[in-house]
């Protein structure tokens, strides 16, 4: 089995300068050949810099560079292009999932082989001191996510993920920012594809600032639920 991690970067120089701790200590663990994507997404710091420096001790790690800051959603679309591995993972920048919990990722696909594995928050009780608005506002929006896809699940908007790469491939995929990953549940879903949540706690970033605007992710998932709608009136239309 070989793995691709997609890790989207956007002005992420400290978190990068950890990823030999916190993200590639726990690959050589799982024992199969791995690739890390770093996506830089037009980022002004020294991210990029950074990671020419860890390309130098790994060759397992492959730089794409966005020319401007294009947000989350693009960003992992052009990882799904250029990803090798037959499975593959996606994380977030910051290690609020964190890398230690692939493992986990991996062993739920083995034993219910399932085509997607998902890392759920409310499955793990969320974790410490996560803010009480972030937890409802998840929860009201996986609510209304549930019964549009008329599916059982606790994690519809989360990045913490494991997929079969070609599955992937074949969505045609329009987000571009954090909306991407309810995006890509619901058209898996709709390819009859099977998932499966696993607990897996979030945490606080531990370096740099956070870039999630909450009323600019408000909007996203607005706009996503009337996307998911039309796309449920397409696809019934043309059966």
């Amino acid at each position: 089995m070989q793995l691709t991690v997609i890790y989207p970067a956007f002005n992420e120089e400290e978190n990068v300068k950890h990823i030999p701790n916190e993200l590639i200590r726990f690959l050589d663990k799982l024992g199969m050949t791995y690739e890390i994507l770093i996506i830089d997404d037009g980022s002004k710091d020294n991210t990029v810099n950074e990671v020419n420096k860890l390309r130098k001790k790994f060759s397992n790690i492959v730089l794409i560079r966005h020319k401007s800051n294009k947000g989350l959603g693009s960003a992992i679309r052009t990882g799904i292009k250029h990803a090798r591995g037959e499975f593959l993972v996606t994380i977030d920048g910051d290690f609020t999932f964190h890398p230690s919990m692939i493992k986990s990722l991996i062993q739920a696909q083995k034993r219910e082989n399932a085509d997607c594995v998902i890392g759920s928050p409310l499955l793990a009780g969320y974790g410490k001191n996560v803010p009480k608005y972030r937890i409802f506002l998840s929860k009201s929006v996986n609510k209304i996510y549930q019964i549009l896809m008329q599916k059982k699940v606790t994690a519809v908007s989360q990045i913490f993920r494991l997929y079969k790469a070609r599955d992937l491939k074949s969505l045609d995929l329009e987000s571009k920012r954090f909306d991407i990953n309810a995006e890509i549940l619901f058209k898996l879903v709709q390819k009859n594809k099977t998932f499966y949540e696993i607990p897996a706690k979030l945490t606080l970033r531990k370096y740099g600032e956070s870039k999630i605007n909450n009323f600019k992710e408000i909007q996203n998932h607005i706009r996503l639920i009337f996307k998911i709608i039309k796309w449920k009136i397409f696809r019934s239309t043309s059966n």
